[in-house]
């Protein structure tokens, strides 16, 4: 609008004031300015996201020849499963 402040425009809708003067630079020097339009935008936040699942509580249970029974959790990576079943089989 004419007697308008571009600081003023972008603090009412929350841009910087260089895209404003980027906008208004644009719009003044295209070429054609009817196909050149500011549209209203409305940003809303993300939805929330779906809950996670619950962990896991499976348990292994393995009972070694010699004597000594493991009780793995869902969350225990194969490699360090595997190093204490090569510890306890050398017992």
């Amino acid at each position: 609008m004419p007697g308008s402040s571009a600081s003023i425009v972008a603090r009412q809708y929350d841009v910087n004031v260089n895209q404003v003067f980027a906008w208004r630079k644009r719009y003044r020097t295209e070429a054609e300015p009817t196909k050149l339009q500011l549209l209203p935008v409305t940003v809303t936040p993300d939805l929330p996201s779906a809950p996670t699942p619950a962990p896991v509580n499976d348990v292994i249970e393995i009972e070694l020849s010699a004597g000594y029974r493991v009780r793995i959790g869902s969350g225990v990576k194969a490699a360090a499963l595997r190093l204490v079943l090569d510890v306890l089989e050398r017992r």
